[in-house]
Formats: structure tokens, C-alpha cells, sequence
């Protein structure tokens, strides 16, 4: 299936939810919708189509028409063939639905809250939608990815902050592991629910080390650094 087959298909299946159908490059469709019916197509892609959820990026593009973009990457491996849906969310009404609960696709779990952490644009229907990325003592209404934020803000502690951990099913017990932990790289905090010798869930606390990459690469770096810097991550 080729870029151009493809946007003639999902033109065809939802006629005019498509706002437009692109080639942007050769290996490529890009189709823009309405963020209302983001769930519908995308769990059109991932469960009836077969294809892989490959990313969820959120891009504040206020500077060039006023809006922020959530594009949703998908792949065809079989075809060689990406695909991004794109959806405008505007500046006064910042929200979007979320696909890991409302399509059932949880690969886009943590990029959805990252995006709503990062950019401040609210995600909803999400099973999960606790804070990922930011320190556990950022103020709430600063997003750093946000291009009206200076590359080196350093905003003053919230106070009395503390992380929102889950629950462990009753009757389990709570194994916690780090956040220092001999075998681990860099900072994480893990609380393994057990019953018994069996581990029937868990809880996650990371991103200690966070570095503001995608800050520097977004504002400082140029097209040659940005590489060179990701590499040595």
C-alpha cells in the first residue's frame, strides 16, 4: 500500500472527518482531522487496519497559526509505510482524548502524559493521567516545552508536593525498589505489588535525571548539534 492508496482509503472510510491527506514524503501519509475524532481513527489504524503505534507528539505551534499539534505516528511495516494523524488544539481550549483509554491502544500511555506534563494541554479519558516527567516540586501551571518558556527557567519549589502513587490490589504487599538501587543506572523508584511469589502488579516513579533535551534541541542547538547531542545520551 502506497502513501497515496492509503489516503484514498481512510478518505473513502471517513469522508469528510478528513480534513486533508498528504505525502509529505515518499513513505509517508499524513492525514488531518478533528481532535474529537482522533479515538475513532485511530483505533481504525491500530485494531481493524493492523498497524503499529510507533509515537504521540505534542508541538506548540502557537508562533505559526496560533495552535498547539498532536500528531499520532503509525506504521505499516509490511508496506513500508508511515502514517502521522495530525489534530489542531487551540491555545483557549486546551484539551485532547486520550487513545490509550478511549481506543484501547496503551502504547501511548506515557507519550500522552508527557505531552500534558510538558505542554499543558490536558489529556482526558486517560486511565492513568498522573504527573510522569516533571519533578515532583514543579509548579503546576509551568510547561517547559512551551515556547514562551526560557530554556533555562528555574521556577521556585511548589510547596508541599508529594507524588500520587497507586493503590496495590487488597491484600498485596508493597515491594519498593529504589530509588538508589545497586543495578540500576540512573534514579527510579519501583513498588512491586506481591502476593505471595507472585507479582500481580506494580507502580513506577522515574525521570529523575530528566535533562531537557528536547529543550535544548527545540531552542538552543542547531540542525548539525541536535544529533550529536541525542547520540550520546
Amino acid at each position: 500500500m502506497t502513501p497515496s492508496e492509503f489516503n484514498s482509503k481512510v478518505k473513502e472510510r471517513f469522508g469528510d472527518k478528513i480534513k486533508s491527506a498528504e505525502t509529505p514524503v515518499y513513505d509517508m501519509a499524513k492525514i488531518t482531522i478533528d481532535r474529537k475524532d482522533m479515538p475513532e481513527v485511530s483505533k481504525y489504524l491500530f485494531h481493524d487496519q493492523g498497524a503499529r503505534h510507533v509515537a504521540a507528539v505534542g508541538t506548540d505551534y502557537r508562533d505559526a497559526d496560533g495552535d498547539f499539534l498532536i500528531d499520532y505516528v503509525f506504521s505499516f511495516a509490511a508496506d513500508k509505510l508511515f502514517v502521522t494523524v495530525r489534530s489542531s488544539i487551540p491555545e483557549s481550549d486546551l484539551w485532547f482524548d486520550s487513545i490509550t483509554g478511549s481506543s484501547s491502544i496503551r502504547a501511548a500511555n506515557w507519550a500522552e502524559r508527557e505531552i500534558q506534563d510538558l505542554l499543558g494541554i490536558k489529556v482526558k479519558n486517560h486511565p492513568d493521567p498522573r504527573r510522569l516527567i516533571l519533578a515532583d516540586d514543579w509548579p503546576e501551571d509551568v510547561h517547559p516545552l512551551r515556547r514562551d518558556v526560557p530554556s533555562n527557567l528555574n521556577p521556585p519549589s511548589a510547596k508541599g508536593c508529594k507524588p500520587i502513587m497507586a493503590k496495590p490490589p487488597e491484600g498485596a504487599t508493597v515491594v519498593p525498589v529504589g530509588p538508589f538501587f545497586p543495578v540500576l543506572e540512573e534514579p527510579a523508584y519501583f513498588r512491586l505489588f506481591v502476593e505471595g511469589e507472585n507479582i500481580v502488579g506494580g507502580d513506577y516513579r522515574g525521570f529523575y535525571s530528566h535533562r531537557g533535551i528536547e529543550k535544548l534541541a527545540d531552542s538552543q542547538l542547531n540542525y548539525n548539534q541536535v544529533p550529536f547531542l541525542a547520540e550520546r545520551i
